[in-house]
């Protein structure tokens, strides 16, 4: 990570490319200040590129050798500055910083390896290879014929010609890297500016400016830049894997060919201007022409690429809506096609408890197996979440659509995780027939998303896991679903009174051997202005489909503490209440803050405030409900586990949460009608063990009280003590007046 410390922050680099800057004007404008700006410039540039790697402590060995060349460079601009003249130790020098330079090039080469993760496909890659390997030959053959002519000091030309291949390289480098650090724009800069430098020596057959020419004011800049970027925070980051390996898009992959054109042109332009022989005449424009006709054909790959981008789903890589639209235009008119609409059960509960890279692996293989399931007979699209859409000739809709239920049998497993997920499919005929084998007649792909989309609602509606075929009159099924959503998400925004209200029902829990009241449960119901009182299962789902779950609980527990409050003005005998809540309200980091300020303001004991999890989607380890209900414990909430015995880990539940009760499921209180009820049994076992209470729900006969009594169980709940009842009755039938009161209720010990 980018050091923090103040005196090397940002500011410090930016105020040094000021101070450069200003040097270089100084050497420009005033010729007797050229040769102590230079030597006080590189001095200093060498030093700062020292103090900025030690501070800085970047790992491996390019920020290293960046200070071992400028310390080389910085000396022979001292030594030059000196003797007012390049002699052999200068000489010497200046070429054992060229040399540092190369090993930090051949440094970042290695590290820029990354540039194979990209998304570009494997035969983009080969062709931008292909393009610079023909320029580095061009340059290397140049300067074998330049070697071969001899005729003079050809280092010059050597060097000028090496110059303008890294120039071509390093610019295409920095057209086709994005989200670059500052620090790495600095040093490709500065490398640039060096090229330039180096190229203008060369041309005029040295090394170095000498003392008092203007080229040191180009020389002052190219070894102040390095320094500012070893003075920035993000140094660290210059030469990481990971900044090497960010493209830009096919077009700025397409845009970064342009210098590598050029190349030729300036090799010719050099040989030409030192007057050395080199390759014939003809070679660079038929170089340039080939290069030219690799970058058409690199133009032709990246619009590929583009379009395939465009038309595909960047995670599966399946047709996305555009891929789906093309497909729908290009099928056979002559053969009725069908569409099937995939949509995942639970695929939210994954993701809210797993998180979002468990969620795409899970769509990842999803995908492996829908399209092992549909083989040739149709096009498998992603349109988007947990949408999949089969396009298949309508024959073969029915088969298709049992083989991706069937691809979903299996448990997924990602890594140490096992996933069960379903699958509920919408089947839309293009004939308009329930059995596509009618004469198509003319679709739009818009109709026939919406036809599956209403069938698949249906199969969710009856259950998910299967596949349901488009009817007509669905329509009004799922347009009554569509207004009851947006009718709830009216009330629990607004307790809008044109759309009913919520009424709370509470059924008593019972000690199995007195039969006394000892608490409530809290039961919601919606008392729907035209459809009289519904019960949960005829909303509850509209409200997790649409995300309202945390504002029902929200709404619950404030209706629930005004009754309490309400109880205790009129003088009842008030017993702790049961209020669930859903694991989204318990993925919510201030919960406990809110839960504890509606006691505050309503002045209810947390003491008569329970509240009742449930194990059926895990919560995962790092979440806030551990700290949240830890938090409600210690202020006197008790907390109860619900449905006990149908879920995902219950004794993992049992020690992460601090459980008081656990509240058995009506399916394991049926099991105690058997003759030893061993579930009920060890169940309650395992409570004694842990000083747990335990609670059986669903408890309907007086014969299944007396088992559970027998097996030791405290506590029941069911129609054999009484339904839920409305607030008015229930008061009346269990919360009696002070003079009739009786002290008994659930342990809040």
């Amino acid at each position: 990570m980018p050091s923090t410390n103040a005196p090397w922050s940002a500011r410090s680099a930016w105020a040094f490319v000021v101070l450069a800057l200003a040097g270089a004007a100084a050497c420009l404008l005033v010729p007797a200040l050229r040769p102590t700006t230079a030597v006080v410039a590189v001095c200093a540039s060498a030093l700062l590129t020292l103090a900025g790697t030690l501070v800085h402590r970047p790992r491996g060995a390019a920020w290293p050798l960046l200070v071992l060349m400028m310390a080389v460079w910085a000396a022979g601009v001292v030594l030059v500055g000196h003797r007012g003249h390049l002699d052999t130790t200068s000489t010497l020098l200046v070429w054992a910083g060229q040399a540092a330079a190369v090993t930090v090039t051949v440094h970042v080469a290695r590290s820029g390896r990354a540039d194979g993760r990209c998304r570009e496909t494997a035969s983009a890659t080969r062709l931008d290879l292909v393009v610079i390997g023909a320029v580095l030959a061009l340059a290397a053959a140049q300067l074998l014929a330049v070697l071969a002519a001899g005729g003079g000091d050809v280092t010059g030309v050597v060097v000028a010609t090496v110059d303008v291949a890294l120039l071509g390289v390093l610019l295409r480098f920095a057209l086709t890297r994005r989200g670059l650090p500052p620090s790495s724009w600095l040093l490709l800069l500065a490398a640039c500016l060096t090229v330039a430098y180096d190229l203008g020596s060369a041309l005029q057959g040295r090394r170095l400016a000498l003392p008092g020419e203007p080229e040191q004011a180009l020389g002052v800049l190219c070894l102040a830049l390095p320094a500012a970027a070893a003075l920035h925070p993000s140094m660290v980051l210059a030469f990481s894997e990971r900044t090497f390996a960010r493209r830009r898009r096919p077009s700025g992959a397409l845009l970064g060919m342009l210098p590598l054109v050029l190349v030729p042109g300036g090799t010719w332009w050099v040989a030409q201007t030192a007057g050395v022989p080199g390759l014939p005449g003809w070679a660079f424009p038929a170089t340039g022409a080939l290069i030219a006709g690799l970058c058409l054909l690199r133009a032709a790959q990246a619009l590929r690429t583009s379009e395939h981008l465009a038309e595909h789903d960047p995670l599966t890589d399946l047709a996305n809506r555009r891929g789906l639209a093309r497909a729908f235009e290009e099928r056979d008119e002559r053969t009725a096609h069908s569409l099937l609409l995939v949509d995942l059960d639970q695929f939210k509960q994954v993701n809210d408890t797993h998180g979002h890279d468990a969620g795409d692996a899970l769509l990842l293989q999803v995908r492996d197996r829908f399209l092992a399931a549909t083989g040739r007979r149709g096009l498998l699209a992603r349109l988007g979440g947990d949408e999949f859409v089969v396009l298949t000739p309508a024959s073969g809709a029915r088969p298709v659509a049992d083989a991706l239920l069937h691809a979903l049998a299996a448990p997924v497993v990602l890594d140490h995780l096992v996933l069960r997920v379903g699958a509920s499919i919408g089947i839309a005929h293009e004939d308009g027939t329930q059995g596509g084998t009618g004469t198509p007649g003319p679709a739009r792909l818009a109709d026939l998303l919406t036809h599956a989309d209403v069938a698949m609602y249906t199969a969710k509606g009856s259950g998910g896991g299967r596949a349901v075929v488009f009817r007509p009159e669905m329509r009004s099924a799922v347009a009554h679903r569509y207004t009851l959503g947006g009718e709830i998400r009216q009330l629990l925004a607004g307790r809008a009174h044109e759309v009913g209200a919520l009424e709370i029902h509470y059924q008593p829990l019972v000690d199995l051997a007195s039969g006394g009241c000892v608490g409530a449960e809290a039961l919601v119901r919606w008392r729907h202005p035209r459809q009289g009182l519904l019960a949960p299962d005829r909303f509850l789902d509209l409200v997790t489909d649409n995300d309202l779950d945390v504002a029902l609980d929200a709404a619950v527990l404030e209706e629930v503490l005004d009754q309490v409050v309400r109880w205790r003005e009129e003088g009842r005998a008030l017993l702790p209440v049961s209020v669930n809540l859903t694991p989204d309200s318990l993925r919510e980091p201030d919960l406990a803050d809110r839960v504890l300020a509606a006691l505050a303001r309503a002045r209810v004991a947390p003491s008569l405030l329970h509240l009742e999890i449930t194990e059926h989607e895990r919560l995962h380890e790092d979440g806030p409900a551990t700290r949240t209900l830890g938090l409600l414990d210690d202020a006197g909430v008790h907390v109860h586990l619900d449905d006990y015995g149908t879920g995902w880990t219950s004794l993992d539940y049992l020690s992460r949460f601090p459980v008081r009760l656990l509240k058995l499921d009506r399916s394991v209180v049926a099991a105690s009608s058997d003759h030893d009820a061993p579930l009920v049994a060890g169940v309650q076992a395992m409570a004694d063990a842990l000083d747990l209470d335990v609670l059986a729900e669903g408890v309907e006969t007086a014969a299944q009280r007396e088992q559970l009594l027998r097996l030791g169980v405290r506590y029941g709940q069911g129609y054999l003590f009484s339904r839920p009842l409305p607030a008015r009755e229930f008061a009346d039938a269990f919360l009696p007046r002070p003079a009739t009161a009786t002290s008994q209720h659930l342990p809040t010990g």
